[in-house]
């Protein structure tokens, strides 16, 4: 993995077993379902909801980990913590940093689709 990577295709494939097939699958799923996961994730930040707040960030962090999408899911992980202790001020300074990960992570995803 370089520099400009941001998904660990070695570490997807741990998860999975090595199953390429699969990784290949959930990279699908994942471009589909993520943009809606994030604006729900966005939408509870933004009403002050520290449980849904927990719960979407929580879910997030799981499958951008399963992915291999580690600053993704790291930031996430910040989030869904901020958000445990009831800190809903620092889990949206958290969400800035989420969204910077969550772009690159997309636009990596995007780029292979593309070049198919």
């Amino acid at each position: 993995m370089n520099e400009n990577d941001h998904i660990d295709r070695q570490k997807a494939l741990q998860w999975l077993e090595g199953d390429e097939r699969m990784f290949v699958k959930m990279k699908s799923m994942f471009l589909k379902n993520i943009p809606s996961q994030v604006g729900l994730l966005k939408e509870f930040l933004d009403a002050g909801d520290n449980t849904a707040t927990e719960r979407a960030a929580h879910t997030i962090m799981g499958s951008s980990a399963m992915l291999g999408a580690c600053g993704m899911s790291d930031e996430a992980r910040e989030i869904e913590r901020s958000a445990i202790v009831g800190d809903i001020d620092s889990a949206r300074h958290r969400f800035i940093r989420f969204v910077e990960e969550y772009e690159k992570v997309m636009a990596e995803l995007v780029a292979e689709v593309e070049n198919l």
